[in-house]
């Protein structure tokens, strides 16, 4: 098991926190969070995940992040 990076544990907080005020502020309900997540990780693992990362970072880097 690798452990994990500064970088990746702000990464979890941003996400958690986002989570977390959609539940508390919008009404979302944690089983849609959790389904869409679940999505997210599988789309991930498609042939698809590796364009997306692709073109993530390309907008990233034009507007110089």
């Amino acid at each position: 098991m690798t452990p994990v990076t500064p970088k990746e544990l702000v990464t979890l907080l941003i996400i958690g926190s986002g989570l977390w005020t959609l539940i508390q502020f919008t009404g979302l309900k944690f089983w849609h969070a959790a389904v869409i997540f679940a999505a997210g990780f599988y789309l991930a693992t498609t042939a698809a995940g590796s364009q997306i990362t692709g073109l993530v970072t390309h907008f990233l880097a034009t507007f110089g992040h």
